[in-house]
């Protein structure tokens, strides 16, 4: 039995009663619930969980991974041949997203390894496309949401108890890392459940909802502070301090103008104060505020990086073609001992640690602005329409979340990278969120929408 399901006035987890049972779904419906479970299990618990694979692995490939991307993007075509006049409305209104997957292949022209990077585009299209169909596959929000909370709680639930059964491979040394390789994957996967859960609670007219959306919340919190992952962490904070202004501004109507006027002078006089304390020694405020000004060492790494992206301006090295590429050609080999970065086991770094940075490494820095700009977009897309669409089932806390998830993305790749990255969980979910928000009921089923409306 799905969340779906359990979305009846019967379970009383609803935003508004259901309309009686419908006929069976259709073969469309049960391609598009498939293609929607796989792309989850392959984004949040992966195929071969658990494992670490060496530097000329990694260079080589996954034929498994290989075999499960070209399956997903297989599946998507019967979802997206259906809806194609959809397809040509999320091309027109994300044509930036679709234009950096689109240079992501034909950087093959000017990659040092075109054969790496023709495999590792191909398998970021392949992804992609998934996440593009399950968008345009979408009839109705609710139900949509019902699904995702459903699985991403759990596979919080796993997580845990992977740490009670198996302690010895779900925790080391520097935080619980669960079923992921490390704990930082483990913290962005649960800071994504909780605004899932969160927005998910705001959907429900219950306190059985409620409740139930509490708790999953409250339970990947606790998961995320056992991660240790300061990042994941923060921008939770942030993004629930967001929400939180979002749902205020609601309530409050035009009397929040003021109110967010008397904020914004308090924080420009905070930062103005503090300039001036500093003497506007950006050092010394950097020391002041943060543990480690370095970041863990990052800066070195971003220099490096920043060097590196500089010498091909333009076009980048090619999608897929700068790290991982075998130990003999690991970037890293080229520098001078005497640094922690130059002293580094090859194949231990293998990313920027900044989105951005790495992006632009891949593709060149335009492509790295259209990426940019396709999620700002998206961003304010899905703001206009949870403040526009109060009257669609479902569609203020699917909006709300696509707006936060988006925008915690922005900000989580200033330290990690994850910005349009093949094969990562957070580019997986932005991809799917990007199409998602300029969805449109399909015209089939928008008169199905329209009668749930009307009996509810």
């Amino acid at each position: 039995m799905t969340l779906a399901r359990l979305d009846l006035p019967a379970a009383g987890l609803g935003r508004r009663s259901r309309a009686p049972a419908a006929a069976p779904p259709t073969w469309f419906g049960a391609a598009h619930s498939i293609l929607l479970y796989a792309f989850l299990e392959y984004t949040y618990i992966g195929l071969t969980p658990f494992t670490i694979t060496s530097v000329e692995n990694r260079a080589e490939g996954s034929p498994l991974v290989q075999a499960a991307a070209l399956s997903l993007c297989f599946l998507s075509f019967f979802v997206i041949w259906p809806r194609r006049g959809q397809f040509l409305v999320a091309l027109r209104e994300n044509w930036a997203m679709f234009l950096v997957l689109a240079i992501s292949l034909a950087s093959a022209i000017w990659s040092d390894y075109p054969d790496l990077t023709i495999r590792r585009s191909i398998l970021f299209l392949c992804i992609s496309s998934a996440a593009v169909a399950i968008a345009l596959g979408v009839d109705d929000l609710r139900d949509f949401h019902n699904q995702l909370f459903g699985f991403m709680t759990a596979v919080i639930i796993a997580n845990l108890l992977l740490v009670v059964v198996w302690p010895a491979q779900a925790i080391s040394d520097i935080g619980v890392k669960g079923l992921y390789i490390q704990k930082n994957m483990a913290g962005l996967v649960a800071m994504v459940t909780v605004v899932i859960a969160v927005t998910w609670t705001f959907g429900c007219a219950t306190w059985t909802g409620r409740f139930i959306g509490i708790f999953s919340a409250l339970l990947s919190a606790f998961f995320l502070v056992l991660t240790d992952s300061k990042t994941s962490v923060g921008l939770l904070f942030v993004g629930l301090a967001l929400g939180l202004v979002f749902y205020v501004a609601q309530k409050l109507g035009p009397r929040f103008a003021l109110l967010a006027l008397a904020g914004a002078a308090a924080v420009v006089a905070a930062v103005g104060t503090i300039l001036i304390f500093f003497d506007f020694d950006f050092e010394k405020i950097l020391v002041a505020f943060v543990s480690d000004p370095t970041f863990t060492g990052r800066d070195e790494l971003w220099a490096f990086a920043y060097k590196s992206a500089m010498k091909r301006e333009w076009l980048g090295y090619g999608y897929g073609a700068f790290w991982d590429v075998g130990f003999a050609n690991d970037p890293l080999r080229k520098l001078e001992s005497g640094t922690w970065l130059g002293d580094s086991p090859v194949g231990l770094i293998n990313q920027a640690h900044n989105g951005y940075l790495e992006l632009w490494l891949h593709i060149g820095l335009i492509a790295t602005l259209l990426a940019i700009l396709s999620v700002f977009v998206a961003i304010g897309r899905s703001v206009k329409r949870a403040i526009e669409s109060p009257d669609v089932r479902g569609a203020q806390p699917v909006f709300a979340m696509i707006a936060l998830v988006l925008f915690l993305h922005l900000l989580h790749n200033f330290t990690e990278a994850t910005f349009f990255m093949r094969n990562n969980p957070y580019t997986n979910i932005v991809t799917l969120f990007i199409c998602l928000s300029s969805w449109r009921a399909f015209p089939r089923a928008a008169a199905a929408l329209k009668l749930k409306a009307r009996s509810a």
